[in-house]
């Protein structure tokens, strides 16, 4: 068996309330039921498979493959993250241009002051991937976006640039908080069938952000409008909670053993291993992304393409990301993992390369289209695998995972490898990144692509033994 699997053998038998041996027998018994016999020698194990095989293809629970995907609540939650995330990226420009011209930081302290928010987002994702389902999932989502508006009223009443980093880092929690409880309401929304075009549409929104609010900051910064900016900012806020309000949330019942569990603590209560292989495969998207996101504007000045290729590179991105994503999540729901996942890891690997020896404005602009695909392509669907390698009672914890593992990757990439710039210069940089991609491609194939984890067969089985699973457990 491959490693991967024992993970959701784990929790199925969790979920199922079986020995993992009888979790095993249900799992693999989907078109290899007289394995058993000659693995096991046991008649009634085989017969315990066919019997529960049978009862979950011949049920559909609420999110079975006829559901509609394109639902009030759905898209009101893309709308909220989506906000949510335009808020986030405006003021990452915002806060280390305002750090420099109200207290005369050094560019260090501001960058600091900007990139605390992400500590507090990394601080807070855990513990509500752990705690969600007990707490409920729209009194989180609530916490999160009042914090979230209350939080920013405070940006102008901060008497120095100590008290900003506070703010900054409070507000990085709610943040955290905030997208891990859209994420987890996002898939509880979607069909288990089109869970790939589902996250890959949800996942746009933020990919529409990252294009849409650091123009918008940009904008205000150039003229030196810093009050208007926050006013924007806090205007957003107040429509992301007033949007939060009108979100119907479907929650998770728990039972006296779930509650109980909740008493004891352990590492396996914060991270869910079985989605931890795929979440690293999604850390390697991050590092490329985040090292092109952070020096692409001096790259770009130093080899003369600042005004097309610097300029319209993220433009070429996001144009990429949002004409593939249809597709990428169409492939993912119907032909399964691995047609999705190397060739995102091909188009990552080929877009640091461009970059790398980009020798006009159109080279690097190529570049720019093919990272739009790769990483668009890549984060949604490791995304969506990730929620599919664990059962309910842990998508909580398997979405702080994954973007545990994203925001460490966006986090560490532009702080290891820009320790190069002044030795070897900035190609250097994307060709340690496409080296590193080369990696994910040798990482992928050994943890989940040679065992076929993630086969359209495999995912169509799972989804059928995750519908039992929940029907038992509801019934428990």
């Amino acid at each position: 068996m491959c490693c991967n699997d024992k993970g959701f053998v784990n929790e199925l038998s969790k979920e199922m309330n079986v020995t993992e041996a009888d979790a095993e027998f249900i799992l693999m018994s989907q078109g290899v039921v007289g394995l058993y016999r000659r693995r096991r020698g046991t008649e009634e194990a085989e017969e315990q498979a066919r019997a529960l095989l049978a009862v979950s293809t011949c049920h559909e629970d609420s999110r079975g493959s006829g559901e509609k995907l394109w639902t009030a609540n759905y898209m009101l939650d893309i709308a909220i993250n989506f906000f949510v995330y335009v808020v986030h990226y405006q003021l990452m420009l915002w806060s280390t241009s305002y750090a420099i011209n109200t207290w005369q930081v050094s560019i260090s302290t501001a960058g600091l002051a900007s990139g605390i928010f992400i500590v507090g987002s990394l601080l807070m994702r855990l513990p509500a991937g752990r705690y969600i389902d007990l707490a409920g999932r729209r009194r989180l989502l609530l916490w999160g976006t009042s914090a979230y508006f209350l939080l920013m009223l405070l940006y102008r009443l901060c008497p120095d640039v100590a008290s900003f980093m506070v703010v900054r880092l409070l507000q990085g929690m709610a943040f955290g908080a905030t997208s891990t409880a859209t994420s987890i309401i996002a898939a509880s929304l979607i069909p288990l069938k089109r869970m790939g075009s589902g996250i890959g549409y949800y996942t746009l929104g933020v990919t529409l952000a990252s294009a849409v609010g650091p123009f918008w900051a940009l904008s205000f910064i150039n003229v030196g409008d810093f009050e208007t900016s926050i006013i924007f900012c806090s205007a957003l806020a107040l429509i992301i909670l007033c949007l939060s309000w009108l979100l119907k949330v479907p929650e998770r019942d728990l039972s006296e053993r779930e509650r109980e569990a909740y008493h004891g603590v352990s590492m396996g209560d914060f991270i869910a291993k079985s989605s931890v292989a795929i979440s690293m495969i999604a850390m390697v998207g991050g590092v490329c992304y985040s090292t092109v996101l952070s020096y692409m504007g001096e790259y770009a000045a130093v080899n003369g393409m600042a005004e097309l290729g610097g300029r319209f590179f993220f433009l070429c991105f996001a144009a990429a990301s949002i004409l593939s994503r249809p597709l990428i999540g169409w492939l993912l729901d119907n032909r399964g993992g691995n047609v999705v996942i190397y060739p995102s890891l091909f188009f990552l690997t080929g877009s640091m390369l461009l970059v790398a020896f980009a020798a006009d404005d159109y080279m690097l602009l190529a570049g720019g289209v093919l990272l739009g695909i790769g990483y668009g392509s890549i984060t949604a669907a490791c995304h969506a695998l990730a929620l599919h390698c664990s059962l309910s009672r842990k998508m909580g914890v398997a979405t702080s995972t994954y973007f545990m593992l994203l925001d460490m990757g966006t986090g560490a990439g532009p702080y290891c490898l820009g320790s190069v710039v002044p030795f070897f210069g900035f190609s250097a940089v994307y060709i340690i990144a496409a080296i590193i991609a080369v990696l994910g491609f040798g990482g992928y194939f050994l943890s989940m692509g040679r065992c076929h984890r993630f086969s359209i067969e495999r995912l169509d089985r799972e989804r059928a033994i995750k519908k039992r699973a929940a029907m038992h457990a509801a019934n428990a």
